[in-house]
Parts: C-alpha cells; structure tokens; sequence
C-alpha cells in the first residue's frame, strides 16, 4: 500500500505543478489584458476631461466675446447719436 500511494502521490505532485504552471500563465494573460483596459480606459478618460475643458471654456469665452462686442457696439451707437445731436 505504501509503494501505491507514493506512486499516486507523485502524479497528484505532477498534475498539481501543471495546474500551478497553467493558472500562472492564465494570470499573467489577464494581468496583461486587465492592464491594457486600464491604459484605455484612462486615456477615454483624459480625452473626456479635455474636451469638457475645451468644451466649458469656448462657451465662457464665447460668452465674453458677445459681451465686449455688445459693448463695442452700443458704444459706437452713443458715439453717432451724440455727434448727430451736436451736427444738428
């Protein structure tokens, strides 16, 4: 009985080390894959937060942009209502 069960022990070792072997390679895989997601996802990310940057600051300047041409605008108005005044 001794003999037989060291023998069974022995390919138990063996199909252990080949299940140990395969479940470091899988691992490795998935590391690698886990990781490529991840650089994915963060550069999704980066661009996402860019382009809202980019996005709320057009609009902002934009805003301000309206705002000084109103101004230039209603100045220049005043300016020609006054000096039609003055002609007259």
């Amino acid at each position: 009985m001794g003999v037989t069960s060291g023998v069974a022990h022995f390919f138990e070792s063996i199909g252990e080390v080949l299940q140990g072997i395969l479940a470091a390679i899988v691992g490795a895989f998935r590391f690698v894959l886990s990781s490529i997601a991840n650089v994915f996802k963060g550069v999704v990310n980066f661009v996402e937060g860019t382009l809202g940057f980019a996005f709320h600051n057009f609009f902002i300047l934009g805003t301000l942009t309206a705002v000084v041409l109103g101004y230039m605008l209603y100045t220049q108005q005043q300016r020609r209502g006054t000096a039609t005044t003055i002609k007259s």
